[in-house]
């Protein structure tokens, strides 16, 4: 799981600094939780070169490995590199993940070769579930076509919030309206940000 410097993270969220931090935090903790309560994963590698995303996770079973602050497709091979087995990539921007929907999505995936969760929007990608000694992934503008291109299968079936990622102010209004995870609920209340967003 790849997760940026805390002051960078989140750009597009048309926040103050705190707010966008606290945010960008809260939703790697969510995502972090969901992926390490599924039965099928056996370990989490957090890819990050911030020093308080790797403080609030040193929690069991996960492990935090410095990236140097290289750019995410780096990010990503260094946390692949990690592994002995298969490897699920989970954007830290998935507040509304749940342990079932990674469950699901990894055994959607068995005998693929590889696979790919699209965004919301249909253009990006969210999740990829890679096979062992597999490092390479096209993250960035039109990712999903490049996952295409790289041979990966589309998991169309895939649940809504799993495809919820987060980058501007419209997206938490949807993440908010599928239901995000404790953190992130907790900081939205706390800077006033949920009803105003997830009103209806």
């Amino acid at each position: 799981m790849p997760v940026k410097p805390l002051t960078r993270a989140k750009s597009r969220l048309l926040l103050d600094d705190d707010e966008r931090a606290d945010l960008a935090l809260a939703f790697a903790l969510d995502t972090v939780d969901a992926v390490r309560r599924s039965p099928l994963v056996r370990d989490v590698v957090v890819v990050t070169s911030d020093d308080v995303v790797s403080a609030r996770i040193q929690i069991e079973g996960v492990r935090v490995v410095h990236d140097g602050g290289q750019d995410l497709r780096d990010a990503v091979r260094i946390g692949a590199s990690e592994a002995s087995h298969g490897v699920i990539v989970v954007p830290g921007d998935l507040p509304c993940l749940s342990a079932e929907d990674v469950t699901a999505l990894i055994a959607a995936s068995a005998g693929t070769g590889g696979a790919f969760v699209p965004d919301r929007q249909g253009t990006g990608t969210t999740l990829i579930v890679l096979p062992p000694g597999a490092t390479e992934t096209r993250y960035g503008p039109g990712s999903a076509c490049a996952h295409r291109d790289l041979g990966l299968v589309e998991l169309y079936d895939a649940p809504p919030t799993a495809r919820q990622d987060v980058d501007t102010l419209a997206d938490l209004d949807a993440a908010a309206r599928l239901g995000v995870g404790p953190e992130t609920r907790a900081v939205m209340a706390l800077r006033d940000l949920e009803p105003e967003l997830s009103a209806s």
